[in-house]
């Protein structure tokens, strides 16, 4: 993928979550551009001349990065100072292909006769500069912006020169250039959430600049843009649903972030009526599908209609995209509308119908998600089953559902953990097996892991029994269990200890610290030593 591109791609609907999972290292916030401003000695504009190899102490050696030095001729400076018409910047660069990395610096690749609006940190080198920082934020281009041409900045602060230059490849003939400013764009005003966000740019300003394009012939630029005009609404990418589910469902879901449940799409309401026009253009399907996924929680009764046509559409992915539209409205028309849905002959419609059922939060459908757990597609198989999961079992609907699939192996033991969390008692054994046997779904989406869940539902079961009952035996099935806790943290077996010394069972306690210790890969005994002091102080809510 071209380095400049990956700003689109952000731009393009990757969640929060999604991109915390992306880095096995911790990435620090993005940081909006005053801060940015403030941290460097010089910001200036500059054609890239030459890049080499050069050697420098301060930058650290990282396996698959080198240090370069890029030569620039200034074309203007709007902080600081520069010493004549041409300075060097020093940076890392990749040194091979994306993938395999298990940390990545800061780092730029410049094109020979390309301009950039560049900020950076004076070095001990006269003519010399270097990189703000040596890791990335989130958004992990900070530091440079491409520009489309080589004149100069026509503003007197940060701001309004990289508005002024965004501006510039908004009206660029190269689709690539287009793309790239409205990902920044996007980007520096609040888009994606993954961004924390920034709020570099007016929103509506930047939604008034990258609207004329929703209708751009070039289907890249156009769903560029439809994704801003309808950010802020979770629709826009599948990867977003379990997240969104979360959010709105009953069910608890532990272990998955939620979004912000108030969530508005504002540049959906604002062009609702031109995006409904691209949704019905001669626009290529994909670009059409985005349109209506723009739409999401605009909840406008006017938009009934549309979605009635989108749902007879002859694209998959438009029919698609209105199934879930129909979350946002109630009746029974759309019940049945969702109902035919999630029988069409396309898999990615039935798994939209199935999303939006727990979108929606429509119970009386539930179901309708039930045959689809045996789907012929996995995708539609896991969109019923995470909608599914969205819903409360103390709706007996949803429990009958759950208990008739606790032999499902491709979402053991997920079912089984929602009707325990009810009715603990009822599922004991089942409990202990999944806490034993580390037991988790074929293709599990994520979350808490299933078998901690399992083992926190057996262990506060167990708190609430009679103290008698714990020591008579009846219940040692259940004790064995939960010291098989796993190595999570030094909490569970410190707190399984407290409960055995709380009720008198001290050999047991002991027995069982004994094991534990030697198991940990820590100084666990020093916990333990805690609890003998005053185990009353650890009872685990």
């Amino acid at each position: 993928m071209n380095r400049w591109m990956r700003a689109v791609v952000i731009a393009m609907g990757v969640a929060a979550a999604a991109a915390a999972a992306a880095h096995a290292y911790p990435v620090g916030r993005a940081v909006g551009l005053d801060k940015l401003a403030e941290q460097a000695d010089i910001v200036f504009k500059g054609t890239a001349l030459s890049s080499a190899p050069v050697e420098d102490a301060r930058f650290k050696s990282v396996r698959g990065f080198h240090t370069r030095q890029t030569r620039f001729r200034v074309v203007s400076v709007i902080k600081g100072e520069a010493q004549g018409h041409a300075l060097a910047f020093r940076h890392y660069d990749r040194d091979r292909p994306s993938g395999g990395f298990t940390y990545e610096p800061q780092w730029y690749r410049f094109e020979d006769g390309a301009s950039y609006i560049v900020f950076a940190k004076r070095s001990e080198t006269p003519g010399v500069f270097r990189q703000l920082w040596r890791s990335h934020t989130i958004k992990s281009d900070q530091g440079v912006l491409r520009c489309a041409h080589d004149g100069p900045v026509a503003a007197d602060t940060v701001k309004e020169a990289l508005w002024f230059e965004l501006m510039a490849l908004l009206a660029s003939d190269s689709p690539e250039e287009v793309t790239y400013a409205i990902g920044q764009l996007d980007q520096m005003s609040g888009g994606p959430e993954l961004l924390q966000p920034l709020k570099d740019f007016d929103r509506d300003r930047v939604l008034d600049a990258v609207s004329p394009f929703i209708g751009s012939p070039d289907p890249e630029i156009a769903q560029a843009a439809l994704v801003v005009i309808g950010s802020h609404n979770p629709y826009l990418s599948d990867q977003r649903a379990l997240f969104w589910l979360a959010t709105v469902g009953s069910g608890v879901t532990p272990g998955i972030g939620k979004m912000d449940p108030d969530m508005h799409n504002v540049g959906g309401r604002r062009y609702q009526k031109e995006l409904v026009e691209v949704a019905d253009s001669e626009a290529a399907d994909p670009t059409r599908a985005v349109a209506v996924r723009a739409l999401g929680l605009v909840r406008d009764p006017m938009l009934r209609k549309p979605i009635e046509r989108w749902t007879a559409d002859a694209a998959p992915g438009v029919r698609a995209a209105a199934a879930l539209l129909l979350a946002d409205f109630s009746g029974p028309q759309v019940r049945a509308h969702l109902s035919a849905l999630a029988q069409d002959p396309a898999p990615r419609v039935r798994a939209c119908a199935a999303r939006a059922v727990g979108f929606g939060q429509k119970a009386p459908l539930a179901d309708t998600l039930a045959p689809l757990l045996s789907d012929e597609a996995r995708e539609v198989r896991e969109a019923a089953a995470m909608s599914l999961l969205s819903f409360s079992p103390k709706n007996e609907a949803i429990a009958r559902i759950f208990r008739a699939n606790l032999d499902n192996d491709e979402f053991r033991p997920l079912f089984l953990l929602a009707l325990a969390r009810e009715h603990p008692a009822n599922y004991l054994d089942a409990l202990a097996r999944t806490v034993v046997e580390k037991t988790e779904p074929q293709h599990w989406w994520g979350g808490q892991i299933p078998a901690f869940t399992a083992w926190e539902i057996l262990f506060k079961y167990l708190q609430a029994q009679p103290a008698e009952d714990i020591r008579s035996g009846k219940l040692d099935r259940y004790l064995d269990a939960i010291e098989q806790v796993g190595n999570y943290s030094s909490s569970e077996p410190r707190d399984v200890y407290a409960f055995y010394l709380q009720r008198g069972m001290t050999e047991r306690a002991q027995a069982f610290g004994r094991k534990a210790v030697a198991a940990a890969s820590y100084d666990l005994g020093r916990y333990l030593n805690q609890v003998d002091e005053n185990p009353s102080l650890y009872t685990r809510q």
